[in-house]
């Protein structure tokens, strides 16, 4: 990992000699996690950088960043469709997370890989946006659904064999109950930036909430592994910190003291503040007295901090007191340990006939394993 945030800040370290048979293919294997090669391809236009490193290395990264902008072309396309059949319908979703830092943030939209597209809605469009995805070939993948148990739904369309299109969308901003209404749609979308390369219904989050987005992403994957190719990738993943550089680096002054003061607002400055510290210790990010001292400032309590002082079990415990009263945290409970039966089955595709509940209490032991051994659960792409 030292070596790409290395190659990554702009320095021009040496291949260790002597390492391990397959070193090569340990290393382009960890930066493909990653999401990197790309912007490594990019490092690796010093002609005196590609004589000292392996061959295999950089013409892998070369083949990764063609490779994604042909895919970057395909993805573009479809969501402008996407989006202006949306509007239509009177639905104005916010782009998130790479997808809109491609068009703002990074020289060219393919050194930002990405396997879908995140959008954030307003919570009263649900129903037009379903309607308007399935009138467009998409269909909603299976995931447990409530009114608190999930804040997002994943839609995917096969448009040909080997491509495929998939939409994560969101109406709030985590599935995290302590997370989850730290910033809304309106609040939002009545700051957002237009994505004119995407088309005139793209729009994209402001400099300021986009970096605040991150952070709080960040920290949900904290307790909840992302995996690439069955691999976990905790917080850490180097694209989202790469994110952070990018956003954190272009601000202005005021734009930086306006996210520290965001983030005493809404109480999540130990998240901000383990963000910017790892972004720095990776790539260098230069991040002011002023802003350190406000992200370290005493103030309230922070019921986010929960991330970092325990496992996925103290996280649970904060979400569930999270709710005003007894009766959401039971139904938080009950939607989470009893899905409905077609998402059970479609779980659990090898236990055919098993009866139900059999499976209840498999994932009920599923969940106990993951609480008491973080790192299991997360999402996979």
């Amino acid at each position: 990992m030292g070596l790409i945030c290395a190659l990554l800040r702009g320095e021009a370290p040496a291949w260790p000699t002597g390492g391990e048979e397959g070193s090569a293919e340990i290393f382009l294997g960890v930066a493909r996690r990653n999401g990197v090669t790309p912007l490594l391809d990019s490092k690796f236009t010093d002609g005196r950088l590609k004589e000292a490193w392996p061959q295999a290395i950089w013409q892998a990264c070369r083949a990764d960043a063609r490779s994604e902008a042909m895919h970057e072309l395909a993805q573009r396309a479809e969501l402008g469709r996407v989006l202006a059949a949306l509007a239509e319908a009177d639905v104005a979703p916010l782009i998130l997370k790479g997808a809109g830092l491609a068009y703002t943030h990074y020289p060219r939209p393919g050194l930002r890989p990405r396997s879908d597209t995140d959008l954030l809605i307003a919570p009263d469009r649900r129903g037009k946006t379903a309607a308007v995805l399935a009138a467009l070939g998409y269909r909603k993948d299976q995931g447990v659904e409530g009114e608190f148990a999930s804040y997002q739904a994943t839609w995917s369309r096969e448009a040909t064999k080997g491509l495929a299109y998939h939409l994560d969308v969101h109406w709030r901003i985590n599935n995290s109950q302590m997370l989850a209404r730290t910033m809304s749609y309106e609040e939002l979308a009545a700051r957002a930036v237009p994505l004119p390369a995407l088309g005139t219904h793209a729009r994209a989050l402001a400099p300021v909430d986009a970096l605040l987005f991150a952070c709080i992403h960040r920290a949900g994957h904290v307790n909840a592994p992302y995996f690439v190719e069955d691999v976990g990738q905790s917080g850490d993943r180097l694209i989202w910190l790469y994110d952070m550089l990018l956003l954190f680096s272009r601000m202005s002054e005021a734009e930086q003291d306006e996210f520290a003061a965001l983030a005493a607002l809404k109480r999540i400055k130990s998240i901000c503040r383990d963000a910017l510290q790892r972004t720095q210790d990776c790539f260098g990010t230069p991040i002011p007295p002023r802003i350190v001292a406000a992200l370290n400032t005493p103030g309230p309590a922070e019921p986010s901090a929960r991330y970092f002082s325990g496992g996925r079990g103290r996280q649970m415990v904060g979400d569930f007191f999270a709710f005003e009263n007894w009766r959401d945290r039971a139904r938080w409970l009950a939607e989470h340990a009893f899905p409905p039966p077609d998402y059970m089955r479609g779980k659990y595709p090898s236990a055919v006939g098993t009866w139900l509940p059999i499976l209840y209490l498999r994932r009920l032991g599923t969940g106990l394993a993951r609480i008491m051994l973080p790192g299991d659960a997360g999402e996979r792409h």
